[in-house]
């Protein structure tokens, strides 16, 4: 279907714009269409170009993407067009055009029409960075959203927002040196094919942060400890992971992300015990999955020391899944919803890692808790290895029923049966890392008490 075209005497309106650029060639021209790919300075963006055609009205303070785009633009901005997928444009007309020793492009937009398609997140961001429009931050200069940023889990940009030289520097360099890359299709003069180019440039698949985390390399020590393990690990194991995207595996499958999150969970040195929570690995998985992903020096040796006692994490978390229905069997472990007019159906389950079978589903606010709590027991050896005080599962299996009993009163009394409170409010997490502590000082006390 083509578009209405605009009554007899009268012209649809448009817009043109002319800026300068590195480099552009033809990419296409089948006598009907023409695609022109741009190279330009991200300073010589346009700041107005038409964001009609795009599917969404980007926002580059609710965007997380945008949060890395600016670490791109603070730190390496020379790598933008490497690490940018571009912007793309339809257009009613297109001219590359020598002025001098400048290159030139003149683009013509139709009035409510035409303009990015994809790509809207990326120019909204560079207009904000390089030339301070507020258009799409909600207002906010930079200094505000990296302020939120820090807030976010970026503390270390606090020091750079606040220091309006070092700022200002950071952003003169980055118009220096960031280069974007365009496309232009030409002319887009029916609405249908509009409709398709933005759907065919706006609906891929997204890759999730564990998928790049699987290309660095981040996993291998992962896949060597619990493939080298005795059963039930082993190669088989491995091969149940989904180490990356639509990765094809053996059921039942495992995501890598969990593994990641049960490492973060039991990570005394970001989540010392007794001073921090590990409550934000419930409320903040993405920054969790960055954390593990980006970690460095001893930051690093400490996730591969977590590492390499991954088959016995596993099996106690794996442990008190199983346990916690057969505990309370009629409590609603799987979701923490209470219906009183029908009985519940109950489910059989198997556990996460490794399949045992299970009277019930688990939620992870139940189960993250206590799970997270054991990391009390973990102690550094002198070669820098992480080594259990004391067998968890067997402390697990002494104070479980307390245990349980402090997580049901906390969901039913405190947070009122608010599923997502529970493994988002630190109360919970601190009484139950309190409770395993307070048993090993105990057991101390009489170890001394029979050595006399």
């Amino acid at each position: 279907m083509k578009r209405k075209s605009a009554p007899a005497g009268e012209t649809r309106n448009t817009t043109t714009f002319r800026f300068r650029v590195q480099r552009a060639f033809k990419a296409l021209d089948n006598g009907t269409h023409r695609k022109w790919i741009v190279v330009a300075p991200g300073r010589e963006l346009p700041v107005n170009v038409p964001l009609d055609a795009n599917a969404r009205v980007p926002n580059v303070v609710k965007n997380a993407t945008c949060a890395e785009m600016r670490d791109t633009l603070l730190n390496c901005p020379d790598l933008w067009q490497v690490l940018n997928s571009g912007i793309v444009c339809t257009a009613t007309a297109i001219e590359a055009k020598q002025d001098g020793n400048e290159h030139q492009l003149e683009v013509t937009f139709e009035d409510g029409e035409e303009g990015i398609v994809n790509g809207g997140h990326s120019y909204a961001q560079l207009l904000h960075f390089l030339h301070g429009d507020t258009t799409f931050s909600d207002g906010r200069d930079l200094k505000t959203v990296l302020l939120h940023d820090a807030r976010k889990g970026a503390p270390d940009l606090i020091d750079l927002a606040t220091d309006e030289q070092k700022l200002g520097e950071r952003i003169a360099r980055a118009r220096e040196k960031v280069f974007v890359q365009l496309e232009f299709v030409a002319p887009v003069n029916e609405a249908e094919l509009l409709a398709r180019i933005a759907r065919a440039r706006n609906l891929s698949q997204s890759v999730e942060a564990t998928a790049f985390a699987n290309l660095a390399g981040k996993f291998d020590l992962m896949k060597d400890v619990v493939g080298a393990a005795a059963s039930p690990f082993g190669p088989a194991f491995v091969d149940r992971v989904v180490w990356k995207t639509n990765l094809d595996v053996d059921p039942p499958a495992i995501p890598v992300k969990l593994l990641v999150q049960v490492l973060a969970l039991m990570n005394g040195r970001i989540y010392p015990p007794g001073t921090r929570t590990a409550n934000d690995v419930y409320s903040r998985t993405g920054v969790v999955v960055r954390a593990f992903a980006e970690a460095e020096g001893d930051d690093e040796k400490y996730f591969d020391s977590l590492t390499r006692i991954l088959p016995t994490l596993i099996e106690l978390y794996d442990h008190i899944f199983c346990s916690l229905s057969d505990i309370d069997p009629t409590y609603p472990w799987a979701d923490g919803k209470f219906d009183t007019e029908k009985p519940r159906k109950r489910t059989p389950a198997t556990t996460p890692f490794l399949a045992k079978p299970c009277a019930s589903k688990v939620a992870n606010a139940f189960l993250w808790p206590i799970f997270s709590a054991f990391r009390t027991l973990l102690a550094s050896q002198p070669d820098g290895s992480l080594k259990f005080k004391t067998d968890p599962i067997a402390l697990f299996n002494e104070i479980k029923q307390e245990l349980v009993t402090r997580v049901q009163n906390f969901h039913q009394k405190v947070v009122h049966g608010l599923l997502h409170q529970v493994g988002r409010e630190p109360q919970l997490w601190a009484r139950l890392e309190e409770r395993v502590e307070h048993t090993i000082e105990i057991r101390e006390v009489r170890k001394v008490g029979g050595r006399r």
